[in-house]
């Protein structure tokens, strides 16, 4: 069958992992409400989650830097994107409502950059999306090592989906405390995933599934996150940009970034395709959605406020955060690998 021939199928694919790893940690936080029909997500959020994703994991498949420490700094360079973009590690969150933690300093948030560009962003906007990619079409998940971090059989893949889903069930339900909002936002992105992905379950082989662009992908993936990047520079809050020299010291975390990445041993990829059971994606999913639910019931139908129970997982992202990058990033780049060597 001639190259073109897959280009439909190959573009549907590209275009509901970009779905997926937009919905995932926009609708989980709840700053996706009402993606479904809003200008705003088609034109900003859903090619900068979808974009950085696709091109992260071109470079990482290129470079056989496939281990989970080098995913999880894959996944702090995407979460950089909120410096540049929305200025939230640097500026908090305005004039909004929200948890504040203190700072490093005057510009960089405690929760921003720990649970934000340490936890929340590597494992909920990238690893998360890989994990249910790699599981759902195989013919993907034979470049990466398996997610058994989440969705496998030990007690501790269990203890991990557990609070993962409390964490994001309850943020979601936290941030999104309209009964209608959150069933219009979550069910729209449910459905839409679902009808797209048994579309594709028998159509998707391994050339629709390769996690690599072509040179006409890359470059288009390039020139338009450049051109995100440039306009939300200038145009969205620029009042929020800080000191020259603190937008310098920003832009030293990437080559340092590529250095750790650089430093990770590259993983030879597993020819053969595994096929795993569904049920993980399913169930993990569905438990952020139940549970989110019901602390928006909680929240309209009882006295609780919303502060008591939204404060929990703000403030355990900072933790998880912190010990994510000492064991992955500290402990097994730098400290590990210098042990065996």
């Amino acid at each position: 069958m001639p190259r073109w021939a897959k280009f439909p199928t190959r573009a549907l694919f590209v275009l509901w992992v970009s779905l997926l790893a937009f919905g995932l940690p926009e609708v989980f936080a709840g700053t996706g409400n009402g993606w479904l029909t809003r200008f705003d997500v088609y034109l900003l959020a859903l090619p900068l989650y979808g974009l950085h994703f696709w091109l992260l994991v071109h470079i990482a498949v290129q470079t056989r830097r496939t281990s989970w420490p080098a995913l999880y700094l894959f996944g702090i360079v995407f979460a950089l994107y909120e410096t540049w973009i929305t200025k939230v590690i640097w500026h908090s969150y305005p004039g909004a409502e929200g948890f504040a933690f203190g700072g490093f300093g005057p510009w960089f948030g405690i929760h921003e950059t720990v649970g934000l560009a340490l936890f929340y962003h590597p494992v909920t906007s990238f690893l998360l999306p890989l994990a249910v990619v790699s599981t759902l079409f195989p013919a993907f998940g034979r470049f990466f090592p398996m997610p058994d971090w989440i969705f496998g059989t030990s007690r501790w893949a269990l203890l991990r989906r557990v609070a993962l889903v409390l964490v994001w069930g309850v943020v979601s339900g936290h941030n999104m405390p309209v009964p209608g909002e959150y069933l219009y936002s979550w069910l729209s992105l449910l459905v839409v995933l679902a009808l797209g992905w048994k579309l594709l379950e028998k159509r998707v082989d391994q050339r629709v599934a390769s996690p690599t662009l072509s040179r006409i992908g890359l470059g288009v993936a390039m020139v338009w996150l450049a051109l995100i990047y440039g306009a939300s520079y200038a145009l969205l809050l620029p009042e929020n940009l800080p000191p020259l020299p603190i937008q310098a010291l920003t832009l030293a975390f990437y080559p340092v970034l590529a250095l750790l990445i650089a430093r990770t041993r590259p993983r030879a990829h597993d020819p053969t395709v595994a096929n795993a059971s569904t049920r993980g994606p399913v169930v993990v999913i569905s438990g952020v959605f139940l549970t989110g639910l019901a602390s928006v019931l909680i929240l309209t139908y009882t006295p609780v406020k919303g502060a008591s129970i939204g404060i929990i997982p703000f403030l355990a992202m900072i933790p998880l955060g912190a010990g994510l990058f000492i064991w992955l990033v500290i402990w097994q780049v730098l400290l590990h690998r210098q042990a065996r060597e």
